[in-house]
């Protein structure tokens, strides 16, 4: 299985695993009760060429023709520049009360990228595919990447509920730098881990 870089035909397979990287996150953010459910939103997102949830941004791995693993990979330059883009999707398909919070979430819970990082997030696995090995190959994937543009560290959040996601990050070199606690009570606090390359 390799890494490959996403398209729009991975949307069907590829939103759901996105989705599935932060249920809670996302139906807060995005609640269906003032827009389309999350996944639909997420399937025409990945399609497009310009927000986070873009396939330009995402990578896959596939089994049989079919997306089985999801990663997306951004620097500060990339995530900043998909702003105006997230700003304008979420506005048009959910109004500001989303966009308010997006933004709050990012402020205080999941930060945007440091400088110095390439950021991993949307790491998924399908449910049938998993333990064997695929984050393994998707965190490598992504090692192989920040050395070609010159970046010596990792970066990315984690639920601190998700306690098998923390201890794959563990076993895979990350450490934990610390933890943003949680401004609500519907949202997790999160574990912001880095793992520096050699």
């Amino acid at each position: 299985m390799q890494v490959i870089q996403a398209t729009p035909e991975h949307a069907n397979e590829a939103h759901q695993l996105i989705y599935l990287s932060g249920p809670v996150s996302f139906e807060h953010i995005f609640n269906h009760n003032h827009g389309p459910h999350i996944q639909t939103f997420l399937n025409k997102a990945f399609t497009s060429k310009k927000t986070m949830f873009s396939h330009q941004h995402h990578y896959v791995i596939e089994s049989h023709g079919t997306a089985i693993a999801t990663i997306g990979l951004f620097t500060r330059k990339q995530h900043d520049s998909t702003f105006l883009d997230n700003a304008i999707w979420i506005w048009r398909y959910y109004g500001i009360r989303s966009i308010i919070k997006g933004l709050t979430f990012e402020y205080k819970l999941v930060k945007a990228p440091r400088k110095e990082c390439l950021y991993l997030c949307h790491i998924a696995v399908n449910e049938a595919q998993r333990g064997k090995g695929i984050a393994s190959k998707l965190v490598s994937f992504a090692e192989q990447e920040a050395r070609s543009k010159g970046i010596e560290t990792l970066s990315l959040d984690v639920a601190q509920k998700n306690i098998t996601a923390i201890n794959t990050y563990l076993k895979l070199g990350f450490k934990q730098i610390r933890t943003n606690h949680s401004y609500n009570a519907i949202l997790d606090n999160h574990i912001y881990m880095e793992k520096r390359l050699s």
